[in-house]
């Protein structure tokens, strides 16, 4: 062993090793996917020396691309989709075992990173497994005739096993989350997303000094679907109500369902007589391509008004039953 892999072993061993309990608790701590992502990254960096970093993830169905890249090269390496199988990468992810070599430019299983320079390279590859899920893989390159001691390897692999648990739990809330802001239903966001982003888009409108207007809208026959042609029936209604609300938004709007057959539109930058046009629009589609009648009502809030939107909304779609389905209820102020 030269004097410069001792120099390094000596460095970065004994230390990673001391560290390594204290690390896998910060990591584990994290709750959310990119914090954990960003977490391995900064890790790594404390436990070995490195000069690129890759955490892949998986792309089915037999696929991987970078969910974070950190290091020289990493414009270059963001823009690399590998197959399971192909690379060292995507060979030990094939085999589900760490694979590293130290001189990866002469591997005959290596691929060249496109716009990145043929030099003398070690690559240490392990795949993230957790409960036998293959989640993706680390890859860490380190230029140069210096290549990862059996010690390093080690530790990195001691750390990719907790890596792919705190991944997996985190990928994990993450579902629950997006679950528990989802109607089953439907598949749109619940009241509760909705309650959440109008609480954000206030906030935006009122620093932006832009307007935000609110749509609620309900079924006038929902019951009488019910009744005679069975629940089935009133599902089906529901979806193609939020299939058309999908597809005629803009991208900046929020369509949820807030419960029975009630649902809402959340648009922000949007005045009231822009709000009346969407909600006319809306009754002329639904109309149009499904047997279901709607009633809606909206309020608009202004930099110089300050309203409970959901309140007046409410109110004014209540006092837009009975009256002319083309002529929905709106208020564009306050009160």
């Amino acid at each position: 062993m030269t004097a410069l892999a001792l120099d390094h072993e000596e460095t970065y061993a004994p230390v990673g090793y001391r560290r390594l309990a204290e690390l896998l608790g910060e990591l584990l701590a994290e709750q959310h996917v990119d914090a954990v992502l960003q977490r391995i990254a900064e890790t790594l960096r404390r436990l070995v020396q490195c000069d690129n970093l890759v955490v892949w993830e998986t792309l089915p169905p037999d696929r991987l691309r970078p969910a974070l890249v950190d290091g020289r090269d990493a414009a270059e390496l963001r823009r690399l989709v590998i197959r399971i199988g192909e690379g060292i990468t995507g060979h030990a992810c094939m085999v589900r075992e760490p694979i590293c070599s130290n001189r990866a430019d002469l591997d005959a299983r290596a691929g060249h990173v496109p716009g990145t320079d043929v030099e003398p390279e070690a690559i240490a590859c392990l795949p993230l497994l957790a409960r036998s899920e293959l989640l993706g893989a680390l890859s860490l390159y380190r230029s140069g005739f210096d290549g990862f001691t059996d010690e390093e390897l080690e530790l990195i692999q001691h750390f990719a096993e907790v890596a792919a648990l705190a991944l997996a739990n985190a990928r994990n809330q993450a579902e629950l989350e997006a679950l528990a802001r989802t109607d089953d239903l439907t598949g749109l966001p619940n009241r509760r997303h909705l309650n959440e982003q109008l609480g954000h888009e206030l906030t935006r409108a009122r620093q932006n000094r832009q307007p935000l207007s609110l749509l609620l809208l309900d079924l006038d026959n929902f019951k009488q679907i019910n009744d005679s042609q069975g629940h089935h029936a009133g599902d089906t209604a529901l979806r193609q109500i939020a299939d058309i609300l999908t597809q005629t938004l803009r991208q900046q709007d929020l369509a949820a369902r807030l419960g029975g057959d009630e649902f809402a539109l959340l648009l922000p930058n949007t005045d009231s007589d822009q709000a009346q046009i969407v909600s006319d629009r809306l009754i002329e589609v639904i109309q149009a391509r499904t047997a279901v009648h709607i009633s809606t009502g909206t309020a608009t809030y202004t930099s110089a008004t300050n309203i409970d939107l959901l309140r007046v909304a409410d109110r004014n779609l209540y006092r837009s039953k009975g009256r002319d389905r083309r002529s929905p209820g709106h208020h564009p102020a306050g009160g």
